[in-house]
């Protein structure tokens, strides 16, 4: 991945559209899911994926009036809330569609799929990142994506009695 003003720069605004389909995908399946696990499940990762968005739009904003990547404590320290970011309020990010006729599985088989993408994504951008400061943003979105795998790996593995599974959940990567 390129890593001059423009790279980067392209780099966040494909992780926030990245971050705002999973969101979207995400909620989609929150608010329309049968079970109330998966729901409560997913409408947890919606505030999640939201924590994503909030970041990965200050650093933009940041690097396009010119100043480099905030550290991810800074960051995370503040609540300020977000607007809608206009570049992509035309473009669509309904592309993964949840059917509830279609199932949970389904459901959390995607979410993975996402989730998978959204790791290997961070990864690379991290692992060409020279800015100590990028690199720890992106370093700490893979295991923020990591850890939504784990969740969602472990509950498809709950559903269908394979491998290890949680029965109830034991820890929340709920973002702080």
């Amino acid at each position: 991945m390129g890593e001059g003003a423009e790279g980067i720069t392209g780099i966040l605004t494909n992780a926030i559209e990245m971050e705002l389909e999973g969101k979207s995908f995400f909620d989609d399946v929150a608010k329309n899911a049968k079970g109330k696990r998966t729901r409560d499940t997913f409408a947890s990762l919606v505030k999640q994926e939201q924590k994503h968005v909030e970041i990965l739009v200050e650093e933009l904003g940041r690097l396009q009036k010119g100043m480099g990547f905030a550290s991810l404590s800074g960051l995370k320290g503040h609540d300020e809330s977000y607007p809608k970011i206009s570049v992509f309020q035309d473009r669509e990010f309904r592309r993964l569609k949840f059917n509830p006729d279609a199932g949970e599985l389904e459901a959390l088989k995607l979410g993975i799929e996402v989730e998978k993408k959204s790791i290997e994504y961070y990864r690379a951008a991290g692992a060409g990142a020279s800015d100590k400061a990028a690199m720890e943003v992106f370093n700490w979105l893979v295991g923020q994506e990591a850890g939504h795998l784990t969740i969602l790996s472990s509950e498809y593995d709950y559903r269908t009695k394979s491998g290890f599974y949680y029965d109830n959940m034991e820890f929340s990567l709920e973002v702080e």
